[in-house]
C-alpha cells in the first residue's frame, strides 16, 4: 500500500533533490579529507625543506670555519719553509746517509725560531718513518693510510716545499690511531728524492684557535633553528669524534658507514632502529690539492619525528572536529531522506525476499510513483529472465556432470603392478571438464602400453571425443603391432569421425617390463621427461609427428629410451605447465623439470604428490583452468 504521507506522492526528481543535499554533505567530507591531506603534505614538505636548509647551513658554516682555520694554519708556512734550508743542509752534509744525521741537534737549532715544540721526521720511499725525534712513531708505515701515502709520495717525487694543515698526529706506531696532539706539519723532498723530510710543530695556540673557530656555536644555532634535530656529531677522516651536541638516543659509532661515506664522497641517510628517528650523514669536502692531509668531515644529524607528529596530530584534530560537525548535519539530512525513500523500498524488499526464498511466481506489488512502477516492471521482467537462466544453468550443470562421469568412466580403475616398476597417476579435472585421459594397456606378459592424451575442447564434445580416441587406440593396440603402426591406424579412424577443429595430442609407448626398453610415438603432445639415474640428467621426449585427428594417412616416427635402475618417466598434460598464478605467469616446463629433479630419489607416489604440491603452491588461489593429469613410472632401485 502507498504511504499516507504527502512525501510519498513526490516524483523521483523531487526525491533526488533531497538526495543531492546528502551528496553535498559527502562532498564536504571529501573536501575536508583533501584539505587535511594537503595540509599534511605541506607540513611534511616544510619539514623536509627545513632539514635541507639546515644541512646546507651546517655545511656552509663548516666551510666558512675551515677557511678561517686554513688562514690561521698558513701563517706558519713561510717560517717553516725557511727552516727547511737548515734541515736540507744537514741532509747534504750527511752525504745522503741519514744515519749520520744528528736529528736532535738539528731540531734544537731549527726550533729556536718557533714558539713551541718542533720535531723532525724522515720518511723513506716505502712511506715508513726511518728517523725521527719522536721515538714513539719510529717505523710508522704510512701505507696503512692509503690517501695520505699517495699524497706524501707525490710530494717526495716533486721539488717543492709543501705545508700541511694543523691536524691530529699519530700517537704511536703500535696503536696507529690518528688521535694525538694537534701539529702543523710541513714537507720537503730531498734532492735525490730518496726521502721526504718532515717537520711537526706543536703550539698552544692550535687548541685555542680551534676553540674560537669551533663548530659548537654553529651546531647550537642549527639546533635552535630546527627542533627536529636531536643530535649532531662531527667526525674527521680518521673516524675521530670532533663534536657531539644534543641528546644521544643511540650508542656507538658506525665507523664502517662513515668510512664508506669518506670513500664515496656521497651523503647517506639511514632509518633509526626505533623507527622514530632517521640519521643523515653529510659529507663535507675540505680536501685541498696543496696539502697532504684530507681535512674533510662527516656530519651526522639525528632527526626525531616527534615535533612533526605533534603538528600533524594538531592538524588532524582540527579537521576531525570540522568533519564531525559536517557529519552531524549530513546524518540529519539523511534521516529526512530515508524517511521518504524507505516505505516503497521496504515493500519492494518484502516482495524480493519472497522471490529469493524460491517463489519465482511471486510478482512485485504495484507502486504509486511512476519511477517505482517502472522499477516494478523491470524486476518482474528480471524474474522471468532468472527463471529462464536457471533452467539453462541446470542444463549446463547436467552436461558438466555427464562429461565428468564420462571422463571418470574411461580412466583406469587400477594401476598395473610390476616387480621392476612402480607407477602412480592422477587426474584432477578443472571446473569446466576437459578431455585429458591416461591409460595402461597390458599387451602381453612383458609389454605394457602407456598412454597420456589431451583432447581439444571442453564439455561433453571433448569427453565423447576422448572416449572415441581411447576406444579406438585400445581396439587397435596389440603386442605384435609396431607402435607407429598403432598410432597411424588410430589416427586415420579418429580423423574420419572427428568434427572440424577436433583433435587429440597423444603420447603412446610400449614398455618392456623385464628390460625397461621402450618405443614411443609422440603425436604432438607435451614432451614427457626421462630422468636417467646413472647420468643424473633429464631429457625430453620430443614429438615425432602431428596431433591425431587433424588429417588421415599421417606418418609417425618412433623414439626409443630405456628405463634403467632408478630412472623416471614423467608423463603430463598442458594443465601442469600452463597452470597460471594470480599474476598471469605460467608454471612452465622449467619449474616442472626442477620439481622432478628435486624429487628424483622419492617413490613414484611421492614424486606425484611433490609435483602436484609445487603446481598448487605456485598457482595459489588462482582458478584451475585446465585438467591436471600426471603419470609417473619409476624403475625400482
Amino acid at each position: 500500500m502507498a504511504a499516507s504521507s504527502p512525501l510519498s506522492r513526490l516524483s523521483l526528481r523531487s526525491s533526488l533533490i533531497l538526495c543531492i543535499t546528502a551528496i553535498i554533505l559527502i562532498v564536504i567530507m571529501f573536501l575536508m579529507a583533501a584539505a587535511y591531506a594537503q595540509a599534511h603534505s605541506w607540513t611534511v614538505r616544510q619539514d623536509h625543506e627545513q632539514a635541507l636548509f639546515t644541512e646546507m647551513y651546517l655545511k656552509e658554516s663548516i666551510l666558512l670555519a675551515d677557511r678561517g682555520l686554513s688562514l690561521y694554519d698558513s701563517t706558519l708556512d713561510s717560517r717553516m719553509e725557511e727552516a727547511f734550508s737548515g734541515y736540507l743542509s744537514a741532509y747534504r752534509a750527511s752525504g745522503g746517509d741519514i744515519s749520520r744525521m744528528d736529528l736532535p741537534t738539528v731540531r734544537d737549532a731549527l726550533g729556536a725560531d718557533f714558539r713551541g715544540q718542533l720535531d723532525l721526521y724522515i720518511i723513506n720511499e716505502s712511506g715508513v718513518i726511518v728517523a725521527s725525534t719522536v721515538p714513539e712513531v719510529m717505523y710508522l708505515d704510512f701505507k696503512n693510510y692509503p690517501e695520505f701515502f699517495r699524497s706524501i709520495t707525490r710530494i717526495r717525487e716533486g721539488d717543492e716545499f709543501v705545508a700541511d694543515r694543523v691536524v691530529r698526529s699519530v700517537m704511536n706506531t703500535s696503536e696507529g690511531t690518528v688521535s694525538g696532539q694537534l701539529r702543523k706539519f710541513a714537507f720537503f723532498p730531498t734532492p735525490d728524492h730518496r726521502y721526504l723530510l718532515e717537520m711537526g710543530l706543536v703550539m698552544e695556540g692550535f687548541e685555542n684557535q680551534r676553540s674560537e673557530l669551533s663548530y659548537v656555536e654553529v651546531t647550537r644555532r642549527i639546533q635552535e633553528m630546527n627542533p627536529s634535530i636531536e643530535l649532531i656529531r662531527i667526525f674527521d677522516v680518521n673516524g675521530n669524534l670532533l663534536l657531539e651536541r644534543g641528546v644521544n638516543p643511540h650508542t656507538g659509532v658506525n665507523q664502517t658507514l662513515i668510512g664508506e661515506i669518506f670513500t664515496t664522497g656521497r651523503d647517506m641517510e639511514i632509518p633509526g632502529q626505533d623507527g622514530n628517528r632517521r640519521l643523515h650523514y653529510i659529507f663535507i669536502d675540505l680536501r685541498e690539492s696543496s696539502t697532504a692531509s684530507d681535512m674533510s668531515l662527516v656530519a651526522e644529524i639525528t632527526y626525531t619525528q616527534e615535533p612533526l607528529r605533534r603538528v600533524l596530530s594538531q592538524i588532524l584534530i582540527y579537521y576531525t572536529l570540522i568533519g564531525f560537525i559536517a557529519v552531524v548535519m549530513g546524518i540529519t539530512m539523511a534521516y529526512v531522506i530515508a524517511r521518504f525513500l524507505t516505505t516503497p523500498i521496504t515493500e519492494i524488499l518484502e516482495d524480493v525476499s519472497k522471490i529469493a526464498e524460491g517463489d519465482l511466481g511471486h510478482t512485485i506489488r504495484s507502486m504509486p510513483n511512476p519511477e517505482f512502477r517502472r522499477l516494478e516492471e523491470s524486476i518482474n521482467m528480471m524474474i522471468g529472465k532468472i527463471q529462464q537462466f536457471s533452467q539453462e544453468i541446470e542444463r549446463e550443470k547436467a552436461e558438466i556432470r555427464i562429461a565428468a562421469e564420462i571422463q571418470r568412466t574411461f580412466l583406469p580403475r587400477e594401476i598395473p603392478e610390476s616387480a621392476r616398476f612402480e607407477i602412480a597417476a592422477m587426474n584432477i579435472p578443472a571446473q569446466e571438464v576437459g578431455g585429458d585421459f591416461y591409460d595402461f594397456i597390458s599387451l602381453d606378459e612383458r609389454s605394457l602400453g602407456l598412454v597420456i592424451a589431451d583432447v581439444a575442447g571442453k564439455g561433453i564434445p571433448a569427453a565423447l571425443f576422448m572416449a572415441l580416441s581411447r576406444s579406438i587406440l585400445r581396439a587397435i593396440a596389440t603386442a605384435d603391432q609396431r607402435v607407429e603402426e598403432t598410432i597411424e591406424e588410430s589416427n586415420s579412424l579418429i580423423a574420419a569421425d572427428a568434427a572440424a577443429g577436433m583433435f587429440v595430442t597423444l603420447f603412446y609407448c610400449i614398455l618392456d617390463r623385464e628390460t625397461g626398453e621402450a618405443m614411443y610415438v609422440n603425436a604432438g603432445h607435451n614432451p614427457p621427461l626421462h630422468y636417467s639415474w646413472k647420468e643424473n640428467r633429464l631429457r625430453t621426449l620430443l614429438p615425432t609427428g602431428m596431433a591425431m585427428g587433424v588429417m588421415p594417412d599421417l606418418s609417425y616416427s618412433v623414439g626409443h629410451f630405456t628405463l634403467d635402475t632408478g630412472d623416471l618417466l614423467v608423463l603430463y598434460t598442458d594443465g601442469v605447465t600452463e597452470a597460471f598464478n594470480q599474476n598471469g605467469e605460467e608454471f612452465g616446463e622449467e619449474r616442472l623439470m626442477n620439481a622432478v629433479y628435486a624429487s628424483r630419489d622419492m617413490s613414484a607416489g611421492e614424486i606425484l604428490d611433490a609435483i602436484f604440491r609445487q603446481v598448487t603452491g605456485f598457482t595459489g588461489g588462482a582458478m584451475q583452468s585446465d585438467d591436471i593429469t600426471l603419470v609417473i613410472v619409476r624403475c625400482r632401485k
